[in-house]
């Protein structure tokens, strides 16, 4: 799951690159540059950025500062590491709770991109589903991992 995930971040990213190439071009040319570009861009970061996440975790791609090398009891280290999933799960669940209610606020107030008027909600409910699917993937990928492990998530 975490893998198609970052396929379809990479094809987002690929496109924004594409659509950022056009304008230019257009732009430096024709000195006509595509309306809402910038729009678009920032709602397709938004997308990639959040669909990237969990396959960044599964191969430890985030910036991480190492306290210690590992604890010497293999069941100690486990729990560790179940405890500290539990709290990133429980930042993502936050994440989540919270983009439930800009949705909300979204949706009442019309919120939406300066340029070409791009609704808001969509991405926001995009938000919270992406960074609730994270946190399960995150306290699943535990339990079907049977040995502690020196290289995924966060333990690098």
């Amino acid at each position: 799951m975490a893998a198609l995930m970052a396929i379809a971040a990479g094809l987002v990213l690929a496109g924004l690159v594409v659509l950022t190439f056009t304008d230019v071009i257009l732009r430096y040319f024709l000195s006509d540059p595509l309306r809402g570009r910038q729009d678009i861009v920032e709602m397709g970061m938004v997308l990639s950025v959040l669909l990237a996440a969990p396959y960044t975790w599964r191969i430890g791609g985030h910036i991480s500062v190492d306290l210690y090398s590992g604890l010497a009891f293999p069941a100690l280290e486990r729990a560790r590491e179940l405890l500290m999933r539990i709290s990133v799960a429980g930042v993502f669940c936050l994440i989540a709770w919270r983009a439930w209610l800009a949705a909300e606020d979204a949706a009442l107030f019309n919120e939406a991109t300066n340029m070409i008027a791009i609704a808001h909600r969509p991405f926001i409910l995009a938000i919270m589903a992406m960074a609730a699917l994270h946190a399960v993937l995150i306290v699943l990928e535990y339990f079907l991992d049977p040995s502690p492990s020196d290289d995924k998530g966060g333990s690098k």
